[in-house]
């Protein structure tokens, strides 16, 4: 399974097509087909089969947390385990799986587009070349359009490839008060660009102090899967917080992000 959305997958398949790979990789091989077999089968719409995929998830978190000493920490094997549930969790929204096989929306971690500017070095360099330069963020999962972009300068074209998020999500171990500030400010940058789409983040735990200000940001959720603050005892994933971070993104993706003509007759524009 080597398709965009299939990111932990991808990470074992590549490490297992090095020489002298550990050994313990054809295991994990085995146990991660079989649970992304046995989650494919379950639907994210049925609550009580939603409960079974987070009781899988957990299971194999829990396989993976058992052979980390393998790995080094930079092999990035047990982040890509939530990363890929993601996946998994959202590619059953109702007209999604339509729009994925059809490639007219992507599904998985991205390049994704935070804006655009022009940097010439000079008058002269601005009259040959305008000095576009598109500022993109590695995210760990979104929900996104390609977008084919041609800029033409004095006759000379230019193609590029646009990946525009309408959900963006950083999947963490746990969130300090540091790497949310990180985010933070990404989110910022990428609602710029792109004002309507959705900033999130799901964190196993959280490291964050209580006194931390979480609404004076561009980033609209915090999921905290193991409802938990960070301790080396983890409490299992939680269904209940699953259920909510999906029903979350789908009632954003179903609803109209902007309408003008009823936001006048409501009387007020910017909040619904």
């Amino acid at each position: 399974m080597s398709k965009p959305g299939y990111i932990h997958g991808l990470n074992i398949k590549n490490k297992r097509l090095k020489s002298g790979y550990p050994k313990i990789l054809d295991e994990i091989e085995n146990k991660y087909t079989n649970w992304v077999n046995a989650t494919e089968k379950l639907s994210s719409e049925n609550k009580k089969e939603l409960s079974t995929k987070v009781a899988l998830l957990n299971d194999y978190s829990d396989y993976i947390i058992s052979v980390a000493e393998h790995f080094k920490f930079q092999d990035k094997l047990g982040s890509s385990v939530v990363e890929e549930f993601l996946f998994l969790l959202f590619r059953d929204i109702p007209g999604l799986k339509e729009d994925l096989s059809n490639d007219l929306l992507f599904m998985g971690q991205a390049d994704a587009y935070l804006n655009l500017s022009f940097a010439p070095r000079n008058l002269q360099d601005f009259i040959k070349n305008p000095g576009i330069y598109i500022n993109r963020k590695n995210q760990d999962f979104t929900i996104s359009k390609k977008v084919g972009c041609i800029f033409n300068t004095n006759g000379t074209e230019e193609k590029v490839e646009l990946i525009v998020p309408a959900v963006a999500i950083e999947s963490k171990a746990y969130i300090p008060k540091t790497m949310f500030d990180q985010v933070a400010y990404e989110a910022m940058r990428l609602k710029e660009g792109n004002p309507f789409a959705l900033c999130i983040i799901v964190a196993e735990q959280n490291a964050l102090s209580n006194d931390v200000n979480l609404k004076n940001t561009k980033i609209d959720e915090v999921f905290i899967l193991r409802k938990q603050k960070r301790s080396k005892i983890r409490k299992p994933i939680d269904p209940v917080v699953v259920n909510d971070l999906y029903n979350f993104v789908k009632s954003y993706l179903n609803a109209d992000w902007f309408d003008n003509k009823k936001a006048t007759e409501r009387g007020r524009l910017i909040t619904s």
